[in-house]
């Protein structure tokens, strides 16, 4: 049986930062990443899903003038949150 975790393309680290997240809409909210990969990153939104596909951008606010990075969502875990994959 092959689990997420064996299908992902790059390791994923554990840190738990505040993020700005931008939907389509032009709406943002203040929100905490679980962790991230050289791909993307995983966020934590027990409400509210976006939907899939959706393209929206990210920024962390850990750093002063941090990039603002293009990203999609491309999986959606209900009362937990939602996987953004970064687009280059």
């Amino acid at each position: 049986m092959t689990n997420d975790t064996n299908r992902r393309r790059h390791a994923r680290l554990v840190h738990r930062a505040l993020v700005k997240v931008t939907y389509s809409s032009g709406n943002s909210a203040q929100l905490k990443m679980n962790d991230f990969s050289e791909s993307g990153l995983f966020i934590f939104c027990p409400t509210e899903l976006p939907q899939l596909g959706e393209l929206m951008s990210v920024q962390t606010l850990e750093l002063d003038d941090a990039p603002v990075l293009k990203t999609k969502v491309v999986r959606l875990i209900p009362g937990k949150g939602f996987a953004l994959e970064f687009i280059l």
